[in-house]
Order: C-alpha cells, then structure tokens, then sequence
C-alpha cells in the first residue's frame, strides 16, 4: 500500500467515525427532547466523540423541542382555518337570523310604542285635568270642607314630625348609655347607665305607638281628602 493510500484510508475512517458522531450527537438530542433519560456515561462519551458541551447539548435540545413545537402548529393550521370557516358560517347564519328577529321586533312593537306615547299624553293631561277641576270648584261649601282638612292634615303633619323626632333623640340616648355603660370601671354606674337606656328604649316605644295612631289618623285624613276632591271634581 502505497503513502497516499494510506492516508486516504486513513482520513476516510475519520470522516465516517465522525459522521457517525453526529449522527449518534443528533439521536441523543432528539431523545432528550422526547423525554428519554439516557446513560450519563453515555452521554459524556458522545459528547467527547462529537466535539461538544453540556451547554451544547442543552442549548441543541432546547431548539429541538422549540422547533417541534413549531412544526406542531404549523401542521395544525389547516385544520384550525377548516374550523374558522365554518364558525364563520354559524356566525352568518346566527347574524341573519337576529336581524330577521329584530326586523319582526320593529315591526311589531313600532305601532305599540306609537299609541304608549299617545296613552301617556292622554294620562298626563287628564291627571292635569282631574287637579284642574278640584282647584277650579266653585262650591263654597266643598272649599270650605277642603280647607278644614288641610289645616287639619298639616297639624297631624306636624305632630307625626315631632314624634319621630323625639323618638329619635330617645335612640341616640339609648345608643349614648349603653355605650358609656360599657366603659364605666364602677359597676353601680355601669348598671344605673343600662336602666337609664332601658328607661329611655321604653319611652322611645311607647312614643312610636303613639305615631303609629297619628299616622293611621294621616291615612284616614288623606282618604277624606280624597273623597271631597271627588265630589269638587263632580260638581
């Protein structure tokens, strides 16, 4: 054999050893990528033959999985743009059939909403017709009746006022005593601070019953006003 031959052997056995290093590199690679945990000897030992790190490694097995990710959704997209189509479709057919529903609302309550104004108009005038005929009664004897009750409603008006009122002076003392009971470090106070509350509850009590009658008496006054304003409207 010949120098030259040899040589020529020679690097050609480099060139397969190192294609087949490459090849074995790139099945280490796309097994790590799919979840298989190889042999660490063996790892090292591919990495030593194909010239690599573990950083390559890494690195190389990183850009596999990302580009498989890749090729994932790339090879999705027919199906996907299938399915948009067809939602696209559902959604005319959808929009056709609410503008048909729509159109049918118009028509139909377009002549309903028409006479609601014209009823409204009417409710209006005639609620200002009914004040009218009781302001412009001119029995003498209705109007007299009619201003009795008036000065009698704003005197139970005034009395209702006053009541709540008073009520609610009686709750905020009631509030004021408990709480200062509460804070009171001599217990005969403490106490004399929750019967005073207790005192001031029961006349709050006792006060509201009594505006429960007043207001009964404002019920029955009202149903007297509106019975005169009948009879002004009448006459």
């Amino acid at each position: 054999m010949s120098v030259t031959s040899f040589f020529e052997k020679f690097l050609g056995v480099q060139e397969e050893r190192a294609k087949a290093s490459v090849a074995s590199y790139r099945d280490l690679v796309a097994g790590i990528a799919t979840g298989e945990e190889p042999n660490p000897a063996d790892v090292e030992r591919l990495l030593a033959s194909a010239n690599k790190t573990i950083d390559d490694l890494r690195r190389d097995v990183e850009r596999l999985q990302h580009r498989t990710e890749l090729k994932a959704s790339a090879a999705a997209l027919p199906a996907l743009e299938a399915e948009r189509r067809t939602l696209d479709e559902q959604i005319a057919t959808a929009d056709k059939l609410l503008e048909a529903a729509e159109n049918q609302h118009d028509e139909t309550t377009r002549p309903l909403y028409f006479r609601r104004r014209e009823v409204d108009q009417a409710i209006s005038e005639g609620a200002t017709a009914r004040m009218e005929l009781v302001y412009s009664c001119d029995d003498a004897e209705l109007r007299r009746e009619m201003d009795e009750l008036e000065v009698e409603v704003r005197r139970v008006e005034e009395s209702l006022r006053e009541l709540n009122t008073r009520a609610g002076r009686l709750d905020y003392k009631v509030c004021y005593e408990r709480e200062a009971a509460g804070h009171e470090l001599i217990n005969s106070e403490a106490t004399r601070r929750r019967e005073l509350a207790a005192t001031y509850e029961k006349e709050a009590e006792a006060i509201r019953r009594e505006a429960k009658k007043v207001e009964k008496s404002q019920a029955d006054l009202n149903k007297r006003r509106e019975q005169i304003e009948q009879r002004m409207r009448q006459s």
